[in-house]
């Protein structure tokens, strides 16, 4: 009888033990999930935050219509503009005025190719240009000048013809265009990643690829000054330039560059959600963890 009795107590133990056990290899195992998807969630977000960061003067691009087949930003997408560390001084006489010109004079156009994209900086107003051609005229042993006495390269942008009035701190910048989306994975029915788009038309393929796996949902959201004109106001999230064009409409402001004051160039921060799922089903519920990581980007000059 003591025989069988201490055979319960130990079957009662060793059932306890071993579910104990269970327990702790359910808890790991879940926590091991939570910590890959973390990983995945913050690398992949490390990716368009350091975009943002590389910016300058125009963060982000936009275009309508808009698809995840294009490079354009709204609130399940970002299109970024961002800076290659190649520029140049305009060499163009300030105070002279420009209609629909296709031709810009510049210090150095030995960075600038055909097809690379530019970025016109010219005394607070900006402009997206693709090079269509350059021309290499200077004697770079001299110092370089515009009209009458010109010593300077010349590149065209026939397809962005632009028209203003010079000023003395003009500058074009050499710049990258990238774009994320979700998009359905090429490897595995069901699931979505996070995709790097890149070029003006999006068929770029130097950057371009999967970013991450398992990434089910981006969320972005345009910080807009309250004021544009204080020194310091507070900033206002809108979930698309859409929605940030309206609230300045009485103010000239389009949702796109060419429209108007392009409401791009007033988005001082970023912000970024992106949502994963974990690489397996979590022990015990037959489904995948989900996590959302949210960052917000200050934007540079």
């Amino acid at each position: 009888m003591e025989l069988l009795v201490a055979l319960a107590i130990l079957g009662v133990l060793s059932t306890l033990t071993l579910n104990a056990f269970t327990q702790s290899l359910n808890y790991k195992r879940h926590e091991d999930l939570r910590l890959k998807t973390q990983q995945n969630l913050r690398a992949a977000l490390h990716y368009i935050t350091q975009d943002l960061r590389a910016g300058a003067y125009l963060h982000v691009w936009h275009q309508n219509p808009c698809d995840v087949t294009r490079p354009c930003s709204n609130h399940t997408q970002v299109a970024i503009v961002g800076l290659t560390g190649d520029s140049s001084p305009v060499a163009e006489p300030p105070g002279n005025s420009f209609s629909n010109s296709a031709e810009t004079g510049i210090c150095d156009a030995r960075p600038f190719q055909e097809g690379d994209l530019a970025l016109l900086y010219n005394g607070g107003q900006v402009q997206l240009l693709r090079i269509t051609q350059r021309q290499l005229l200077a004697n770079y042993a001299q110092a370089c000048s515009g009209p009458p006495s010109p010593n300077r390269d010349k590149v065209q942008h026939n397809q962005d013809k632009i028209s203003g009035q010079w000023t003395n701190s003009a500058y074009m910048f050499k710049v990258d265009l990238a774009t994320y989306v979700v998009r359905d994975d090429p490897l595995e029915a069901g699931r979505k990643v996070l995709y790097r788009m890149t070029g003006y038309d999006g068929t770029g393929t130097v950057g371009a690829g999967i970013v991450a796996f398992g990434i089910t949902g981006l969320e972005v959201w345009y910080g807009v000054p309250e004021d544009p004109n204080a020194q310091s106001s507070r900033l206002v999230f809108y979930p698309t330039l859409e929605d940030a064009a309206s609230a300045f409409s009485a103010q000239g402001y389009s949702a796109t560059p060419g429209g108007g004051k392009y409401i791009g160039t007033l988005v001082r921060a970023v912000r970024v959600a992106l949502t994963g799922q974990s690489p397996g089903n979590l022990p015990g519920k037959g489904a995948p963890d989900t996590l959302t990581v949210t960052e917000t980007v200050e934007l540079r000059r």
